[in-house]
C-alpha cells in the first residue's frame, strides 16, 4: 500500500459481477481537544440516521444509485464474506473534485 501503484490500481471486477460497497458517514460539527492527551478529535452530530437519510437522498436525487435496501443489526447480508478491520484511529478528509 506504500506505493502509488496501489492507489492508482485500475483493476476492476467483471462488468457482470455483483459488487457490494459499504460505507459509513457522520456529519462533523466541530473540532476539539481530548481532555487527557490534548489530541485533536472531531465532534459529530448525534443523529446518524439523519446523515444516512441525507446521503441516500443525495445519491438518489443525482441518480447515482438505483435502489436502496435497509438492514438492521443481525440481518444477514446478501454477501456471506465479512471483512474484519484494524484501525490506527486516524480520520482522513478528502475534498471531491467536480468532474
Amino acid at each position: 500500500m506504500g506505493t502509488a501503484d496501489f492507489w492508482l490500481n485500475s483493476d476492476r471486477p467483471p462488468d457482470d459481477a455483483r459488487v457490494l460497497w459499504v460505507g459509513a458517514g457522520t456529519r462533523d460539527t466541530g473540532l476539539s481537544l481530548t481532555r487527557l492527551t490534548f489530541e485533536i478529535t472531531h465532534a459529530t452530530d448525534s443523529d446518524t440516521n439523519a446523515e444516512r437519510d441525507f446521503l441516500i437522498g443525495e445519491l438518489q436525487e443525482y441518480r447515482l444509485i438505483e435502489s436502496v435496501r435497509s438492514y438492521r443489526s443481525g440481518d444477514r447480508l446478501l454477501n456471506e464474506h465479512v471483512n474484519h478491520y484494524v484501525t490506527d484511529g486516524e480520520v482522513a478528509v478528502g475534498n471531491l473534485t467536480q468532474s
